[in-house]
């Protein structure tokens, strides 16, 4: 009985922390749509065309960054730590993660070529500075919110 207790408090305390965690990358995505939209100013057919290709790319950049994560992060902590992984399995992780950057470098290319199909050189070079300046606010802000709870 004790043992069904704990699994059942333990699943629900999983489950409302994955909620709380999928709710802020919902808010964040929310306010980087809303950043970009306010500053690329884009009309009402440029739009229509922007977000479904942005869309698409970020889920792309985000399945290219998860396998990251899976794979590579997940083999030098079974490891142990880099230290202690071997020369031969930190060959095959650096030879993946070159992979996967390649295959971003190539996915972003071929975004921005769709992009240009009608949207200005300009506007898709703005689109990279404000994204850099969004997640450079973001950053910021985290960083404030940490130090302040460390206070």
């Amino acid at each position: 009985m004790k043992k069904t207790i704990l699994f059942t408090l333990l699943l629900f305390t999983t489950l409302i922390s994955t909620a709380q965690r999928n709710d802020k990358f919902k808010r964040i995505k929310a306010k980087k749509i809303a950043f970009i939209t306010e500053r690329l100013d884009l009309t009402e057919n440029e739009a229509e065309k922007f977000w479904p290709l942005y869309n698409k790319f970020e889920k792309e950049k985000h399945k290219l960054f998860k396998q990251e994560k899976e794979t590579i992060k997940n083999k030098i902590n079974a490891a142990g730590g880099v230290e202690k992984i071997s020369e031969q399995e930190a060959k095959k992780c650096l030879d993946l993660f070159h992979k996967i950057k390649s295959s971003l470098e190539a996915k972003k290319t071929a975004f921005h070529n769709d992009l240009l199909e009608f949207l200005s050189a300009k506007k898709v070079l703005q689109l990279e500075v404000l994204e850099h300046r969004f997640n450079k606010s973001m950053l910021k802000r985290f960083k404030e919110r940490r130090g302040r709870r460390m206070n």
